[in-house]
């Protein structure tokens, strides 16, 4: 077997389309064409061409893995279950999780950072917050530092969801039906009825 040709992908320049006796057989990154010394006219015996292949499709595969990590923050847990979704070897998906964390691509503190906020924007409790990072996979003691000092801003959240909760018909002048919803929220009882009652003496 020989290879016949070597085209520069017009999609992603990175990447070259190796042909192999006049057809198509695989694509390596312009790093591994060079690291493989891969050159049009090379002889290639049966095993050397089924590695090829392989490092050109784990080559792809770390490249999709890649740009769905930088997509958004992701936890650990999340990508391994999107490597789990793809069929991935539990060996590959070690090698890309161990490479992805040391270049910080994967970080579940710097997610649960991004998460903590991004549920803080939206109104959401302490509570919440912390049973989704559980839900997610964080590490308790990564949760617990992330949510450090979240108390202040907690109550902070609670008082604008009022103040908001408030403007509408079916919340205005009914406290229970507010405290309801503000508990079901996530909203600790004892705090939701001590913002409530400023507003709402108890006679």
């Amino acid at each position: 077997m020989k290879i016949t040709a070597l085209k520069q992908q017009v999609k992603n320049p990175e990447r070259v389309s190796i042909f192999v006796d006049g057809k198509y057989s695989f694509s390596l990154s312009l790093g591994e064409l060079v690291t493989e010394r891969v050159k049009s006219g090379n002889e290639l015996d049966a095993p050397t061409l089924k590695r090829l292949q392989k490092l050109s499709a784990d080559g792809k595969l770390k490249a999709r893995a890649l740009a769905w990590l930088l997509n958004r923050p992701h936890s650990t847990r999340e990508f391994h279950d999107y490597l789990r979704r793809k069929k991935v070897e539990p060996e590959m998906t070690e090698k890309l999780t161990q490479e992805f964390s040391g270049k910080q691509y994967l970080n579940d503190e710097a997610y649960g950072r991004w998460l903590v906020e991004l549920k803080s924007r939206a109104g959401k409790s302490s509570r919440a917050i912390r049973a989704e990072l559980f839900k997610k996979g964080v590490a308790r003691e990564v949760v617990e530092k992330v949510l450090a000092g979240d108390s202040e801003d907690e109550l902070e959240r609670l008082k604008i969801i009022i103040a908001k909760k408030r403007r509408l018909s079916r919340y205005k002048n009914d406290p229970a039906r507010l405290t309801k919803y503000l508990t079901s929220q996530g909203f600790s009882y004892y705090l939701v009825k001590q913002q409530l009652n400023i507003d709402w003496p108890q006679s």
